[in-house]
């Protein structure tokens, strides 16, 4: 819907977004910017926003893992 916008996981119904942010496209200001803003509209709305880097993707993945897990445990 418009209020979530596009983002990269979304689990509707625990109402976690997941962002992965990798420094090839969250670089310049305007998308940095944006990704704060829209960060905030979702929490407002009672969302829970994880972000997760490159390197947590490849070098911690079960750390990431865990993480998404405890929240989609505690929202059920």
């Amino acid at each position: 819907d418009g209020l979530i916008g596009v983002v990269d996981v979304l689990f509707e119904a625990e109402r976690l977004v997941v962002e992965l942010d990798g420094r090839a496209f969250h670089s310049d200001d305007e998308t940095f910017q944006h990704d704060r803003t829209r960060q905030n509209r979702l929490v407002r709305a009672g969302y829970t926003v994880l972000r997760f880097t490159w390197d947590d993707i490849t070098r911690r993945p079960a750390d990431v893992v865990a993480q998404i897990l405890a929240h989609l445990a505690r929202a059920a």
